[in-house]
């Protein structure tokens, strides 16, 4: 059982140090509802084809493309914005914890943290012509 912490004291110096508590709440309560919305993330990948920016929730608020993202095929551009929303998640998860104070619970965000995972390749068709946007018509004809 813990001790009374305001045993011996006079009713009003527990008032004002329930107050100057209550104040300190409140304004660790703003600081952090401030870095909570300002904790947004953007990543690009490497080659700079793909920047993308997420929310702290991890909502996608921008995708954008530089020139670079013609030199990929079109097939390989799902799995370039995928790893790259991936980067932003860590990097935006990473803010939010950062932002709370409290050691136990930045502990449990962490746990929240999804691991990193290389995306799912499809297999590739050995028949497919990825230069072309005119594909061939049966019997040989383009």
């Amino acid at each position: 059982m813990q001790p009374n912490p305001f045993e011996g004291l006079e009713p009003e110096d527990v008032l004002r140090t329930l107050r100057e508590k209550a104040g300190q709440l409140e304004a660790d309560a703003g600081r952090l509802r401030e870095e909570l919305t300002a904790a947004t993330a953007t990543a690009s990948s490497p080659d700079s084809a793909v920047t993308v920016t997420l929310s702290p929730t991890g909502a996608l608020q921008d995708i954008s493309f530089s020139a670079k993202a013609s030199a990929h095929r079109p097939e390989a551009l799902g799995p370039l914005v995928m790893r790259t929303v991936a980067a932003a998640q860590l990097a935006v998860s990473e803010r939010v914890v950062c932002s709370v104070t409290d050691p136990s619970t930045a502990d449990y965000l962490r746990r929240l943290i999804p691991t990193a995972e290389p995306p799912k390749r499809e297999p590739r068709d050995p028949d497919a012509d990825y230069g072309s946007v005119l594909r061939k018509r049966p019997g040989g004809r383009p």
